[in-house]
């Protein structure tokens, strides 16, 4: 038995160090949709992923800004074993996996040998660029132009039955070879992934019926990514181009055949196959089903990955909606607006509002009526604090807590906040309106406005993170939203500074709050009139 609990002990650039156990999936990076969420600057919104295939762990770079390095090196993609060292920015995650693989395939090795003398080539076709087509039956005079389109429907027929809308990456590279198999008499093949920045090929989930280590010539490789051509080679103890290639030799491979993955004229991978008990095994017709295989594959790998991409922003979008107004959300995704793991501190003004007697409601009506009410309040309360630029930080029982000035400021977010508050109260007065009408009881808020210094950014553990802020600033708002009453909005003396200019208001008595030696000012927003008045 192999166990597969692994886990990364990660080492931030403050040299803070936790730990975190790997799912089946792990998505690393510093945007709150991750798995792993990783506050470093140099670190990508989505950064990398560890994936469990089988007993062992790959790790893949998602496209980072700055790449991802195991052991020093940078990859694309890296099967990890036990100790070893991934840099992601400033992050270094130490890979602990107690588990041992048995009975696993060998993996690939890339070798060197002299400049191949191609056998046979053939360019590849790519999906976005090919200009080749059926022509009607009429048109069709020569018996292998009919052959070949027949090939090409037989390709994409074998193809897309075996391989379908297959989506998980790893599962289509396996599916992929598959047909290859099927349609060729190969023992060993391989997906190589391209890396553009760093011009290097990494080998995927390899897929073979030979309990041996996959050679490839990386003489080979290298032609195929200059050229963009597939290349088929035979023969190699005979063939001239291997007489300085012994360790080629000493593996007996006799036929060979890589063709490259193309997208939008872009190289993605390479495609390759070989046998090692037949000499002449591949002939030019082969390649040129490999190309076909290959041009039906780049296409189908490029729409699963945009598919994941897909995913992830509705996932991503989903969970920003959750308290984000719709133009912070767009935003976010666009990378124009970041949300800080670890906080902070900055001002900002918070506002509480709660509904009064809420316990002597849910003594008096079912259970499903109270979630009724809530449902259909928070939508009326949510949709004014997006409205006006507010971040809803949380639900808290029948209490709504929102933010201004995170994770954007503004000169005005105090004045914003007020104006929540207040349209609040009135559509807290329109959705009575219906509920009296129905017979129900009316709901009535007391609102509290705080503008201070507080600790703002995603909190929680690294399973689960939050966006929201923490100190007294934040403290003092609930305690106002305490002192207000029905219908009320009662506001501290550093809002009505900030943004209460515009506001008529009530100076009310100091209030003696917990956590205050002093009383603190505050004053009650009347409406939207320029001058205050002072209690008796």
């Amino acid at each position: 038995m192999v166990s597969h609990d692994a886990q990364v002990l990660i080492q931030t650039p403050e040299g803070a160090a936790t730990e975190f156990k790997l799912l089946e999936r792990t998505r690393i990076g510093r945007h709150p949709i991750n798995h792993l969420k990783l506050a470093d600057r140099e670190i990508s919104k989505e950064h990398a992923e560890i994936a469990r295939q089988g007993d062992d762990y790959w790790i893949q770079d998602l496209n980072s800004s700055n790449g991802t390095q195991v052991n020093g090196r940078r990859v694309t993609r890296f099967k990890l074993t036990n100790g070893d060292q991934i840099q992601l920015g400033g992050t270094t995650l130490t890979f602990q996996h107690a588990g041992v693989s048995q009975g696993t395939s060998p993996g690939v090795t890339m070798i060197q040998a002299v400049a191949p003398q191609v056998l046979a080539s053939v360019r590849a076709e790519d999906p976005h660029q090919s200009q080749l087509g059926f022509r009607p039956e009429r048109e069709i005079v020569d018996v292998a132009d009919l052959r070949r389109d027949y090939e090409k429907l037989r390709i994409a027929n074998e193809f897309h039955r075996q391989v379908g809308l297959e989506r998980d990456l790893n599962t289509l590279y396996e599916k992929i070879l598959e047909v290859a198999f099927d349609l060729l008499n190969a023992d060993n093949g391989v997906i190589l992934l391209f890396d553009p920045e760093t011009q290097q090929l990494t080998p995927a989930p390899v897929r073979r019926r030979e309990e041996e280590e996959v050679m490839v010539s990386q003489t080979l490789l290298e032609q195929v990514v200059r050229t963009h051509e597939g290349v088929l080679t035979q023969d190699a103890i005979v063939d001239a181009r291997f007489s300085a290639a012994q360790s080629i030799v000493a593996q007996g491979i006799r036929s060979a055949m890589a063709v490259p993955l193309l997208s939008k004229g872009e190289l993605r991978g390479i495609l390759y196959l070989d046998t090692r008990k037949r000499a002449g095994a591949f002939q030019e017709k082969d390649l040129r089903v490999l190309a076909g295989v290959a041009a039906q594959a780049a296409g189908t790998i490029e729409n699963a990955e945009l598919a994941r991409k897909i995913e992830q922003e509705i996932e991503t979008r989903a969970h920003l909606s959750r308290f984000l107004s719709p133009a912070l959300v767009e935003q976010a995704q666009k990378g124009q607006l970041e949300l800080k793991k670890g906080g902070e501190l900055i001002e900002i003004t918070v506002l509480f509002a709660d509904i009064r007697g809420f316990t002597s409601m849910t003594e008096k009506a079912q259970p499903q009526e109270i979630v009724t009410l809530l449902n259909e309040y928070f939508e009326e309360m949510v949709d004014e604090v997006f409205a006006n630029g507010g971040v809803l930080d949380k639900f808290i029982g029948d209490c709504i807590m929102a933010l201004w000035g995170a994770p954007v400021s503004r000169p005005d977010d105090a004045s914003r906040a007020i104006r929540t508050a207040v349209g609040m109260i009135e559509r807290a007065k329109e959705f009575n309106e219906e509920r009296v009408r129905q017979g129900k009881v009316p709901v009535h808020l007391g609102i509290g406005v705080n503008t201070g210094l507080a600790v703002v950014g995603n909190m929680g553990s690294s399973k689960r993170l939050e966006y929201t802020a923490i100190g007294d600033a934040v403290n003092l708002g609930a305690r106002l939203c305490d002192i207000a009453r029905e219908d009320q909005v009662v506001i501290s003396a550093a809002t009505l500074k900030r943004g209460g200019e515009d506001y008529e208001v009530e100076v009310l008595p100091p209030a003696k709050v917990k956590g205050k030696q002093a009383p603190v000012s505050v004053f009650r927003v009347l409406g939207a009139q320029p001058r205050t008045r002072s209690n008796g």
